[in-house]
């Protein structure tokens, strides 16, 4: 009988597992395009003497010398074909990957953002956003390695107090909720982000630093080693936040801002239960800012209080997504950010990590020639989620069925303006989700993911 239920239930992860990972190839399948290769050049160029100006055929054409290694060409012909075409992704993608091979990282994140910021909606969006994907980490990357070649020169410069970076988040207590990490850095960060005074480092550039110094598993750095942060990103300010989550009792949430020199102010916290945890994050961005010495004006306050999610359960799954994102399982991270937009349909920050982490995987493994095939590609909408049994006591306890807490975005933003003199704390309770476990390290698949609340 045990036999029987472990079956069905790696039945409904395989299941799964063919859906996701076959997303963007089936997509790819109906839109019949073939691949190209350098050897179509001559036919395609016989066709445009007699058709200069079809766009389609100069996007195949530049794609064609793509392949054939000749990207000055490829470029040229590739921007005259989007000038016509403005909607297809294979231009971008074209001029993008060449600026790419030729080391200019942001010229292709910049070129990709734009089609993306017109266009996010078309075929072949999610290549180019896995694309960006892949060129922002290197980037980074690159980034990070050079400002560890000029430290010394880099050290005597102050760090400009404009520029904030927001360190890994401190998780303490139950290890189950540790993706919390990087889940509420990126939060802060982008709700940091929206006041006007402060330019945030990104999380993936401050990932890529942290790597390079053998500090990416290191949640709190000390003192020094937070001033030598500062001073490589050119960060005039640090904000090292922790959470303490125990077991019983209330959650505290506390930050403390690094100035360039070291100097560490006095921490700013909020209190309160668990299922607060996304309002509390909100006080705590209001706290910082003060630190900071800034005061939001309503229109800030409301932009923040809008941000983001206010489902738990998708905070935690879309925590989960980061943490796998950064080990590079970018099919995993699509598993989690699938699930966390199947918790919350208007968490915009999940949608775009899923489309970006579902495309990279067939994009990643693409040769040159494929570029025309994922051009014409959509991800679907992400799967309904799997139920799967526990199989094992580990299983068993992180599979306790909690109920999501968070009311909508109009609700908080409501209950938060009335707060004001007296602090809301009813939330309206959603159905509670089936009783599923963790999935174990597979690459790709849509599992729930429930945390044990303390």
């Amino acid at each position: 009988m045990g036999d029987a239920r472990t079956r069905t239930a790696v039945h409904r992860i395989s299941v799964g597992l063919i859906a996701v990972s076959a997303a963007l190839v089936v997509a790819c399948g109906t839109g019949r395009v073939s691949e190209v290769s350098p050897a179509e050049i001559p036919t395609l160029e016989a066709e445009l003497r007699e058709n200069p100006d079809d766009g389609r055929l100069l996007l195949r054409y530049a794609a064609a010398l793509f392949t054939a290694e000749q990207c000055d060409s490829a470029t040229t012909v590739a921007r005259e074909g989007a000038r016509r075409r403005p909607k297809d992704a294979l231009g971008p993608l074209v001029i993008g990957q060449c600026l790419e091979q030729r080391g200019y990282y942001d010229l292709a994140i910049a070129t990709y953002q734009a089609f993306l910021s017109e266009h996010g909606e078309e075929r072949g969006a999610a290549a180019v956003a896995a694309r960006e994907l892949f060129a922002t980490r290197i980037e980074a990357t690159e980034h990070a390695r050079a400002a560890l070649q000029r430290e010394a020169e880099l050290a005597q410069v102050s760090g400009d107090p404009g520029i904030v970076a927001v360190l890994p988040v401190e998780i303490v207590g139950d290890s189950t909720y540790q993706p919390l990490s990087r889940g509420l850095a990126q939060i802060l960060i982008s709700d940091l982000s929206l006041l006007e005074r402060f330019r945030l480092v990104e999380r993936v550039r401050l990932n890529a630093l942290l790597t390079e110094l053998q500090l990416a598993q290191t949640e709190r750095v000390d003192q020094s080693t937070a001033a030598r942060v500062g001073h490589l990103l050119q960060a005039g300010r640090l904000v090292q936040g922790m959470a303490a989550i125990p077991p019983q009792g209330n959650t505290r949430l506390e930050a403390t801002v690094i100035l360039s020199d070291g100097e560490v102010t006095g921490p700013e916290s909020v209190t309160g239960r668990f299922e607060d945890l996304l309002r509390m994050e909100k006080d705590l961005v209001i706290a910082i800012s003060n630190r900071l010495g800034y005061t939001l004006s309503e229109a800030e306050r409301r932009r923040l209080l809008e941000n983001g999610t206010q489902s738990l359960i998708a905070f935690l799954a879309f925590s989960r997504g980061l943490d796998a994102e950064d080990r590079g399982d970018f099919a995993g991270a699509a598993v989690h950010f699938s699930e966390a937009v199947q918790a919350d349909p208007d968490f915009q920050m999940a949608r775009e990590q899923f489309t970006a982490n579902a495309a990279a995987p067939a994009v990643e493994a693409g040769a040159a020639a494929d570029v025309t095939v994922v051009a014409t590609a959509q991800v679907a909408d992400p799967a309904p989620v799997i139920e799967v049994a526990a199989n094992n006591p580990v299983d068993q306890a992180i599979s306790i069925s909690v109920l999501d807490m968070a009311g909508t975005k109009s609700e908080t933003v409501r209950a938060t303006d009335q707060a004001t003199t007296t602090r809301a704390t009813n939330t309206t309770a959603s159905e509670p989700p089936p009783t599923v476990t963790h999935r174990p390290p597979l690459t790709v698949g849509t599992v729930r993911i429930i945390f044990r609340l303390p």
